[in-house]
């Protein structure tokens, strides 16, 4: 009874004239406020890719097709000839004027003709770079890195590192996936390719060189491949005369699951250079055996033979000889 009369005096509090309860000069009857609403959890939209580039036509598909069909025959003739169907067939399409550089460098990279590789990527770049939304850029100026190794002039392997990883901030392509690429292959060359250059240089520039390399690897271990790691480590004993070390390195790569014509080739350096012949010459096989008509597969196969031959300036004999 007690909790009952309680709840009538409530009840007359709200409503007509007071009873002559006691009550708080400052009680009223209206609701406590809200508590007020927290502002909204901003949301982060993802980055949204763009569009893939569009699919060759189909007479452009069979031009680029029968080209690399007469490159890997040594077919010069034909290949011009379908190379030039291609270009027509391309039209003002960036992609397609890429796709058909692209062939174009390979055409004369097969045939040791690295100016005119390198003419065909250069003729095509500019036209990229106004075309952020494409990854073509990036990989004109990663196939010209391979072009200028294969003329012996890490410098200006370098310049085009520096080109390709330019062309990776100022694109749009891949946006979860574009930052982590380029640095990637801006550590693994600037390592590589420095070294390289090193090897021409003598006296405190050789030693900076060495060290600035060493620390492009070092950036690279970060967020590099195992397998990539290891042919640089043994690329670095190799040059720098420590046998055991570019052996033990070289080891660690397994060429049967590696199917990077420049790994192995760096593989092979440093095999030869740990003294195990036998072991070098059985990844020079896998090297031959491997198919497909791209730039990589001409210049390393190259360059395994100017060592063999023991002439020419390679990434083995970076000074020259």
């Amino acid at each position: 009874m007690r909790f009952f009369s309680f709840a009538l005096v409530g009840l007359a509090a709200c409503g007509s004239p007071p009873a002559p309860v006691a009550a708080a000069p400052t009680a009223t009857c209206s609701a406590a406020p809200a508590p007020p609403t927290p502002p909204p959890v901003a949301t982060v939209a993802p980055p949204v890719a763009p569009p893939e580039p569009p699919a060759p036509p189909p007479a452009l598909k069979r031009a680029l097709d029968a080209a690399a069909q007469a490159i890997a025959s040594s077919d010069w003739p034909t290949a011009d000839k379908e190379l030039a169907a291609a270009e027509a067939a391309a039209g003002a399409e960036a992609h397609f004027a890429y796709l058909v550089a692209r062939t174009r460098a390979t055409r004369f990279a097969y045939a040791g003709d690295f100016e005119r590789a390198a003419a065909a990527f250069g003729a095509v770049i500019p036209t990229l770079a106004k075309h952020p939304e494409l990854r073509d850029e990036f990989w004109s100026h990663n196939a010209m890195m391979m072009i200028r190794e294969a003329q012996g002039d890490a410098a200006a392997a370098l310049a085009e590192d520096d080109q390709a990883t330019l062309a990776a901030e100022r694109g749009t392509w891949d946006p979860a996936g574009r930052a982590t690429l380029a640095f990637q292959k801006d550590r693994w060359h600037r390592a590589y390719l420095t070294r390289m250059l090193a090897e021409s240089r003598t006296g405190t520039a050789k030693q900076s060189l060495v060290d600035y390399a060493r620390a492009a690897l070092d950036d690279y271990r970060t967020k590099g491949f195992p397998d990539s790691i290891a042919i640089l480590d043994a690329y670095f004993a190799a040059l720098d005369g420590k046998k055991s070390e570019a052996l033990a390195a070289a080891k660690r790569v397994d060429p049967a699951k590696d199917d990077d014509v420049e790994d192995l080739y760096l593989v092979v350096v440093g095999l030869e250079a740990g003294g195990d012949k036998a072991g070098a010459d059985a990844v020079r096989k896998i090297m031959r055996k491997s198919t497909g008509v791209h730039i990589a597969r001409a210049i390393m196969l190259r360059w395994i033979d100017l060592d063999a031959k023991g002439r020419g300036r390679t990434p083995w004999h970076a000074k020259g000889r």
